[in-house]
């Protein structure tokens, strides 16, 4: 099993990353797609006012995944 840290904070439109709320979770998981997973089913956790970005790293603190969650639809309209 590797270890994995669930992290949350708020992005501004800018992509600077402010108000860094780590979770004090921590996934144990076989590998980074389960780790994902695991994140995914906090989802009292990830859904709060304070936060709009989560992102989980491995042991090493490398970022293996991340979601903004009031990410618009970007793409033209044709």
């Amino acid at each position: 099993m590797r270890t994995f840290h669930l992290h949350r904070g708020w992005r501004e439109p800018d992509g600077l990353i402010t108000a860094h709320t780590t979770s004090g979770r921590t996934i144990r998981a076989a590998s980074a797609s389960d780790a994902v997973s695991a994140a995914l089913s906090e989802g009292e956790f990830l859904l709060t006012d304070d936060a709009n970005l989560a992102w989980l790293t491995n042991e090493d603190g490398a970022l293996v995944w991340s979601l903004r969650l009031d990410d618009e639809n970007t793409m033209p309209s044709a």
